[in-house]
């Protein structure tokens, strides 16, 4: 197990692990009591501050990292009550922000830096899109693979799928899909290289 392999390399983070679990269960009680649609698995680990909020269900799979005390804290937002954002067994969110209206999955051993994600435009380009609700703006779900990472100050839109493998190079602007073993970087986004091993 990856855990298992991690303390025994490096032991120092042995007690800042423990508390940050004893933090993830702090998590799962305030969200219970302020009725969110909450759950993560046994060795969910926040460090620092998680912030969700929104009717919509939050997701955390297995053995999931919250770090929100090195850059930003971590903020999870849905804004209908059938949104929902799922990460996988084993990813990570550092700084990340995410929007969710109906649907954003992270797949398993992900990891996010200080990323915004959203699964909608947010806002119509009508004249009138003061008159259009939330759910009535375009919403298209975002899906990223298995073992993606995605660096600082990177933007993924809605509709994206990112494959699994691939790396999404800082201050990048993600508007259409990632094939799988790539990495990517710019703004227009472009395939800078194949990854192969």
């Amino acid at each position: 197990m990856l855990l298992v392999k991690r303390i025994i390399s490096q032991p120092h983070l042995v007690l800042p692990a423990f508390f940050a679990w004893l933090r993830g269960w702090w998590y799962r009680v305030k969200f219970k009591m302020q009725l969110k649609s909450f759950s993560a698995g046994p060795y969910f680990r926040v460090y620092g501050p998680l912030v969700v909020s929104g009717p919509g269900r939050v997701e955390f799979g297995d053995n999931c990292l919250i770090i929100s005390n090195a850059i930003k804290p971590v903020c999870i937002r849905t804004l209908a009550s059938n949104a929902k954002v799922k990460l996988g067994d084993s990813a990570g969110l550092n700084g990340t922000s995410i929007q969710c209206v109906k649907n954003i999955y992270i797949g398993d051993l992900s990891n996010i830096a200080d990323a915004y994600i959203t699964d909608t435009t947010a806002h119509s380009l009508s004249k009138n899109r003061r008159e259009y609700t939330t759910e009535q703006v375009k919403t298209e779900p975002v899906n990223i693979g298995k073992n993606v990472w995605v660096s600082v100050q990177v933007v993924i839109l809605h509709g994206v799928k990112v494959g699994d493998n691939s790396v999404i190079g800082a201050c990048s602007l993600v508007r259409k899909d990632v094939p799988s073993n790539v990495f990517a970087a710019g703004n227009p986004l472009k395939i800078i290289k194949t990854i192969e091993d």
